[in-house]
């Protein structure tokens, strides 16, 4: 019985000094913002002011198999997020329009940017932020890419909020 109770003790002492021990740094709260993400909106290439929905779209890594996608779109979309590489200031990724359709187009864009560490706290640590260069986008200039061109909306990649950049199809 002794044993119990002094067993008990040591528990709820250990967990009550880890409570109090514990100080706001050291925990990343759910809500944290971390490295944001890249927003591209899709646009029709003959009438820029309209959205225009790509077919079934699939993105991912130019070195990962088409199993292993970033971003898979079956019904199409007009507007996508995508992860920038924050150990480099080049993210090379493959665009898939009408995947798996007889009239598949694959595009494979570089998007070329700097990258800022930004200092949280000690239990979040770091999140990137991403500047887009002045040519940020690379790889759509052959005669069959569904790619046609693109437009900076907002250089600075600080949050997800609104979009970064367009690109016209």
């Amino acid at each position: 019985m002794k044993y119990n109770f002094f067993l008990i003790s040591i528990l709820f002492i250990s967990t009550m000094w880890i409570f109090i021990r514990c100080e706001k740094d050291d925990i990343c709260l759910d809500g944290t913002p971390g490295t944001p993400r890249l927003i591209i909106r899709f646009f029709d290439a003959d009438s820029v002011e309209n959205l225009k929905p790509t077919g079934a779209l699939l993105v991912n890594k130019v070195e990962d198999s088409i199993d292993v996608y970033i971003r898979k779109n079956i019904f199409g979309t007009d507007s996508i997020s995508i992860p920038l590489d924050a150990k480099n200031n080049l993210t090379e990724l493959k665009f898939y329009n009408y995947q798996g359709f007889e009239n598949e187009n694959i595009d494979t864009l570089s998007f070329h940017y700097d990258r800022y560490d930004i200092y949280l706290n000690r239990a979040c640590g770091f999140k990137g932020q991403f500047i887009l260069k002045d040519d940020a986008v690379s790889g759509y200039q052959t005669s069959e890419s569904w790619v046609k061109s693109y437009k900076i909306i907002k250089d600075s990649i600080l949050d997800e909020k609104s979009m970064h950049l367009a690109i016209y199809h």
